[in-house]
């Protein structure tokens, strides 16, 4: 009877084990920085979900650095959606520091050095979110043809 037992236990065991997908953690970029007339600048955010299934995004904290100079902070409550392995934008505006400000003004060559740090809420579900700590570290180009723009 004991021999009969240990295929049934380990075929009850079996059936509890299911898959999962893992949630790989979400990524930022910027993708273009504008400056406006006022001086303040429109930051569009690449978020990357890299999980296996759709995320939805709450909230988005980070802080820019240009050329190793803080930029400024941006915290704004987000309501995307993003496919799985997928990506989306986010459009952002910052009143920048000025010592950040002057240095990209600065730069007429390209590839000025910028890093993102903060975190960005997202789930699977409403109920089911969390924060993901979020840094990246970047190049910024003038873009040929659009004054006081860069990517």
């Amino acid at each position: 009877m004991k021999r009969a037992l240990i295929p049934l236990i380990a075929v009850l065991l079996l059936a509890g084990c299911t898959t999962t997908r893992p949630i790989f953690p979400p990524a930022t970029s910027v993708q273009e920085i504008r400056q406006q007339a006022d001086g303040r600048w429109r930051v569009t955010v690449r978020l990357q979900n890299y999980a296996l299934r759709s995320m939805r995004f709450t909230r988005l904290e980070l802080r820019l650095s240009i050329a190793g100079h803080p930029a400024g902070l941006v915290d704004t409550t987000l309501d995307m959606d993003i496919a799985a392995t997928g990506s989306d934008v986010a459009v952002l505006t910052l009143q920048p520091d000025v010592a950040a400000r002057a240095a990209l003004l600065a730069d007429k060559a390209g590839n000025i050095a910028y890093n993102l740090d903060g975190s960005v809420r997202a789930g699977p579900r409403p109920g089911d979110q969390r924060d993901y700590p979020l840094t990246h570290q970047g190049y910024l180009s003038p873009v040929p043809g659009l004054p006081d723009a860069w990517r």
